[in-house]
């Protein structure tokens, strides 16, 4: 029981310690957006095909007008996307056939030209002209409760009026043009307080609803206002075909699409390269020489080495011991000797004077000599040296 009552003793205060900090925990739940994912970021009318999916309407995507889906055994609707309208112009006869045996299309005004007499035109052939709303006349516009005046919240609105209902469905269509029905072939049309967005009409069997731009669906904006309730008001009872060409990408944008991270790291990784490769803007050092120096360079340099570090008393002190050590080779006891019977013993051996020989063996001052004083000490040292 002793070998494992420090266990237990551990165990229970841990437990003590988690049950004191569990009273301070906070729990909470956190929702983090990371952001529209690949499929969104390349598709922007995805939200509008999924909505439709939720209303049990069949929904089908097309790259090519050649073929429309038959009218045999049920009512179809295509729906010509605001980024995919240049195709429009070259197959408007084709259209404007398959509309005729039945078909509802919905297509806007987005890329037609602005007073357009183009007989290709689609719009064109049916009667319908675009328009600048700053190039209309002023007319008198219709009045407006104040609750209207709420509900737009200061927003020039456009505004869609069925049979049997009190309120209109408010649609946020860009009011900066006008869709006139030249040959007043439409029956149905959504107005701001100035200017038409959306007209319907017939066309042979079928029906033909133009708006002036499609962005109302788009993945921003389906979700404000009565954008959702128009795109089901339009495509009940019937299968709807999207024809909505992928934005054309150069490589670049889709490299960075999908690599971006890659893309940064590289983009640090050059401009270090190019940092590393950079001239640099600062004096040149030379490369040390390796060849082996003089011995007059060494002695020089020892010379100097001593100067600065034993200081002139010491090297002074160092020639004149040299000198007594060849005096007691030609003379024994030398060192044992008075300093004045030295000097004698040296004025014998070097024949020089006694005056020379004291000057040169008295112990040096302790002051600093200088330079000149102290090179003429050592060359009589020296040359009392030579002379024994």
């Amino acid at each position: 029981m002793k070998r494992y009552l420090p266990a237990i003793i551990g165990v229970l205060v841990l437990g003590a310690v988690g049950l004191w900090l569990s009273q301070y925990l906070v729990y909470e739940e956190q929702q983090i957006d990371l952001g529209p994912s690949p499929a969104v970021r390349s598709n922007h009318y995805l939200a509008m095909e999924h909505f439709l999916q939720e209303q049990g309407i069949a929904v089908s995507s097309t790259l090519s007008l050649d073929a429309l889906p038959a009218l045999d055994n049920a009512y179809h609707t295509v729906i010509i996307l605001g980024q995919a309208q240049p195709p429009v112009a070259q197959q408007s006869k084709q259209l404007l056939d398959w509309v005729a045996q039945g078909g509802h299309l919905v297509v806007s005004a987005e890329h037609e030209e602005i007073n357009a007499q183009e007989p290709s035109s689609l719009l064109h052939s049916l009667g319908i002209k675009k328009q600048a709303t700053a190039q209309l006349a002023p007319a008198h516009s219709e009045q407006i409760t104040q609750a209207d005046s709420a509900t737009l919240a200061a927003k020039n609105l456009t505004r869609l009026y069925l049979e049997n209902e009190q309120s209109p469905a408010y649609l946020a269509l860009d009011s900066r043009y006008h869709l006139h029905d030249s040959a007043n072939r439409a029956h149905a049309w959504a107005n701001s307080q100035e200017t038409t967005q959306l007209l319907q009409l017939s066309h042979g069997l079928g029906l033909v609803t133009v708006l002036s731009e499609l962005t109302l669906w788009n993945n921003k904006n389906i979700g404000a206002y009565d954008h959702a309730w128009l795109l089901w008001y339009l495509s009940q009872d019937t299968e709807v075909t999207l024809f909505n060409t992928p934005a054309q990408q150069s490589l670049l944008k889709r490299i960075w699409l999908y690599y971006s991270i890659a893309c940064v790291l590289l983009l640090a990784l050059l401009l270090l390269g190019a940092w590393s490769a950079a001239p640099r803007f600062a004096a040149i050092r030379q490369p040390l020489q390796s060849t082996r120096r003089r011995l007059t360079e060494h002695l020089l340099a020892s010379a100097l080495f001593n100067v600065r570090y034993k200081q002139q008393r010491q090297m002074l002190l160092t020639l004149q011991k040299d000198i007594k050590q060849r005096a007691q080779q030609r003379y024994p006891d030398f060192v044992k000797l008075p300093m004045t019977q030295q000097w004698a013993i040296l004025q014998q051996l070097s024949r020089q004077s006694m005056n020379s020989i004291s000057h040169s063996m008295r112990p040096p001052p302790t002051h600093p000599l200088s330079a000149h004083a102290f090179t003429q000490h050592v060359a009589r040292l020296q040359h009392l040296r030579n002379a024994l």
